[in-house]
């Protein structure tokens, strides 16, 4: 472990010594004031933190006129909040944007010393938005998840925002270790590229008797046409006499009638017999992939309990089954309420396939029978029933969340862009229940907005109130060995640490900063560079004589594409530091710096930090590609980042930067932070490789800076030459500059990095977000 401090490289020409700066002791980045700290206050630090609970309900709502235009102008008396139809005391109110979230409220305490017992206060919510893309690839048909998979690929490429972070997640959970959430569109394309359609089961377009899911339900709900159109097929295939549904013969022996076999039983008894087995079977495979998709779902959004904020997904499916009875048969879709209310997560759905029509004979997809002709009023019936099946439980999935479902629309991304115009506007509402509810029973929410009978007010459905808990019986507990504790002990922390590294989004118990970097340090030798900060103000230090000690236990992993793990690392720290080191440590936090070699190929770094004693734990993610330099292609390292000193002489705009003081640059360490105070300097620097060299050992590399607010660019430098002539070493060439953010707005941005080889005529580029405060 390396506490960072300044430093000075001697040259940044030459690659090793860069190297060598980037893989220094780093100095302490400075982020908030230090504590002042005393025995008592030390003292109030070591106690276990306090977590207080309360009977908080908390609801985000979107409010819109007659003509569907939000409305952005409700104070918190013009609501009016029902909890089974008896008004609630709104006891927090705020209003979100998508630029500027909303405050929401925690009942958790770390210190009595820091809050009052028992009062709620306002947490704020990350910068940007959070968007989950679902995908149902259990029910969505080949052709339609092609389409859901351009309209996936153009919304990440035109509307998703700098800053935004989104998570594609499947169903069938076939994606891996990419469901998680990253703002990197190169990683996402990537999960989208790789969706396929999981296959459900056999095909039964040959089996006797051809009954499609919807008419399995129905004749799973005693529907007797739906039972007899089976039958038919049935008596039809075998030869039998059939009859229509008024019970009118078209021969003898048919529908339930006709001679008894050796069983007792009528050709017709027997052909119902046999149906209903078939649907049986149908309804039940239907249930077992309804259930999938939907305990997928809900286990999804409960993971994102722990994350503050309004949350969006959007789940693209063909629709599914519930069952007859959307709260008891297949799937109860309250407990998906029920997950949404507490995670705050709002749920759109949109129907991949568009306008649906149902041509003449059925849809092509759907088994039929041959005895359309017998009865055509029936089977007509069904096959229009289907679409509205399908598509009910979307649209209570939406409608009891907090949005809507997108149907008959063929252009899926309008639906999205339907999505964020959504999301605008909103409100957050919190109440405490004015009778405290240990039944463990649904109950409704109704939200009003007074005077205006003409607005419309979306918001969840409800929640299920926590059950009693049993009380425990007193059984004489056995001392256990120190064996067995610490075996108990291990198993508890290797679960923490699974939890952190398999998180949808990084865990703030102790805040982390994670970046990495792909460079390359010699021939064949292609390593990422692993940096993280950790944030040190909240940790617990015991004070023993005049020393403040901790213990931190790192573990990282580095997963390929396929996610397999290509790497690993951990560590054990150990910190026992003297009052003045104590205080510049609580103020500046640590760094952590790793080198790990990779192969060519698409990377996730996963990395958690875990505090001895107080079991606190932060993680992150990044991504990092590296590339194949044995191609002998132009190719950049990844941009690395860090805030500009004031000992460097490069305080002109890049583009009124000489090649003598770009050369002239002093790299400093990459930081593990994107965020930069505005009015501040950002540097960044990479290496170029496999630059095209003439006759006299010379390149021809010019670099243009771009900077991107969404899809807009806001700021491009000329052309400048990279490198001048008698560089060292020409095949990893390094290049540093300064970009004043004086002129920068708070908000997210992505810096790109435009190489030129002139000679070669090619190009080659990198990109990177940042964040001004």
């Amino acid at each position: 472990m390396l506490f960072r401090r300044p430093i000075n490289c001697i040259t940044s020409a030459l690659l090793f010594a860069a190297a060598l700066c980037l893989l220094a002791p780093a100095r302490v980045a400075q982020q908030q004031e230090p504590k002042a700290k005393d025995q008592k206050g030390q003292k109030e630090q070591n106690e276990n933190p306090l977590r207080i609970e309360t009977e908080l309900v908390q609801i985000d709502i979107v409010v819109s006129n007659q003509k569907g235009v939000l409305v952005g102008d409700l104070k918190r008396e013009d609501f009016e909040l029902l909890e089974d139809g008896r008004p609630q005391s709104i006891t927090h109110f705020a209003v979100g944007t998508s630029k500027r979230p909303a405050t929401w409220l925690t009942a958790e305490r770390k210190s009595p010393a820091t809050e009052p017992a028992g009062k709620a206060v306002t947490t704020e919510v990350p910068g940007g938005r959070y968007l989950i893309l679902a995908v149902d690839d259990i029910h969505l048909v080949p052709e339609n998840l092609i389409l859901a998979k351009r309209a996936l690929l153009r919304f990440i490429d035109q509307q998703m925002a700098s800053g935004d972070q989104v998570a594609v997640v499947t169903t069938s959970g076939a994606l891996g270790f990419f469901q998680q959430f990253t703002g990197e569109r190169p990683v996402l394309e990537r999960a989208i590229q790789r969706l396929t359609v999981q296959n459900r089961a056999v095909p039964r377009s040959l089996d006797v008797p051809r009954i499609s899911d919807y008419q399995a339900e129905l004749i799973d709900l005693g529907d007797h046409d739906a039972l007899e159109l089976a039958v038919q097929e049935i008596l039809s295939q075998e030869g039998q006499p059939t009859v229509d549904t008024s019970g009118g013969a078209q021969g003898r022996g048919g529908g339930r009638s006709g001679q008894q076999n050796q069983g007792g039983f009528s050709p017709g008894e027997r052909a119902a017999a046999q149906a209903q087995a078939k649907a049986r079977m149908i309804v039940a495979e239907n249930a077992h992939f309804t259930t999938a998709t939907l305990s997928t779902l809900e286990e999804v959004i409960r993971s994102l309990r722990p994350l503050p904020g309004r949350k969006v997904l959007v789940l693209l499916s063909d629709g599914f089954f519930l069952g007859g009875s959307r709260n008891s048969k297949h799937y109860d879709l309250r407990r998906l309420t029920d997950a949404a209310t507490r995670a705050g997560v709002v749920i759109y759905s949109i129907d991949a396939r568009g306008l649906v029509a149902t041509p003449p004979g059925g849809d092509a997809s759907e088994p039929s029978g041959v005895n359309n002709a017998l009865l055509p009023g029936i089977r007509a019936r069904i096959e229009q029933g289907v679409v509205e099946a399908k598509r009910d439980g979307l649209n209570a999935l939406a409608r009891d969340t907090g949005g809507f479902p997108v149907f008959n629309n063929n252009d899926l991304n309008l639906g999205l862009q339907r999505v964020l115009d959504d999301n605008e506007t909103y409100y957050v509402l919190a109440f405490e229940p004015a009778t405290s509810y240990r039944d463990g029973r649904f109950h409704k929410l109704e939200v009003r907005v007074k005077g205006q009978p003409g607005l419309r007010v979306r918001t969840r459905a409800g929640y299920f109130a926590p059950a009693e808990k049993l009380a425990e019986k007193s059984v004489e507990k056995k001392e256990k060995s120190p064996e067995k504790a610490a075996q108990q002990a291990k198993a508890a922390r290797d679960a923490q640490f699974r939890a952190g590294l398999g998180s949808l989004f990084p865990l703030r118990g102790i805040p982390l900063d994670l970046a990495a970097d792909f460079m390359n340090i010699s021939e064949a030798s292609n390593v990422a560079l692993v940096t993280a900060h950790i944030d040190t103000a909240g940790l617990n230090f015991e004070r023993t004589n005049d020393l403040y000690r901790t213990t931190l236990d790192l573990v990282g992993l580095v997963f390929d594409e396929k996610g397999k793990v290509a790497g690993s690392f951990t560590d054990h720290v150990d910190l026992s530091l003297k009052p003045d080191l104590f205080e510049r440590v609580v103020k500046n936090g640590v760094s952590y710096r790793k080198l790990v070699a990779l192969k060519p190929g698409l990377y996730q770094v996963r990395m958690a930090v875990r505090q001895e004693g107080t079991g606190q734990l932060g993680s992150a993610s990044q991504w990092v590609e590296v590339s194949d330099l044995s191609k002998k292609q132009l190719t950049l390292s990844s941009l690395m980042l860090s805030p500009g000193g004031e000992d460097l002489n490069l305080s002109l705009p890049a583009a009124q930067q000489t090649e003598e003081k770009v050369a002239a640059y002093q790299p400093r360490p990459s930081e593990a932070s994107r965020r930069f105070k505005r009015g501040t300097n950002l540097d960044f620097f990479l290496f170029v490789y496999n630059a095209k060299v003439d006759a006299k050992g010379a390149t021809d590399l010019v670099i243009q800076s771009q900077v991107f607010s969404g899809s807009k660019l806001i700021y491009a430098t000329p052309l400048s030459r990279i490198a001048p002539t008698g560089a060292p070493d020409v095949q990893r060439v390094p290049y540093a500059a300064r970009l004043s953010l004086a002129s920068f707005d708070p908000g997210n941005y992505e810096l790109r990095a435009l190489v030129i080889d002139r000679a070669a005529k090619t190009t080659a580029h990198r990109r990177i977000n940042f964040t001004v405060e």
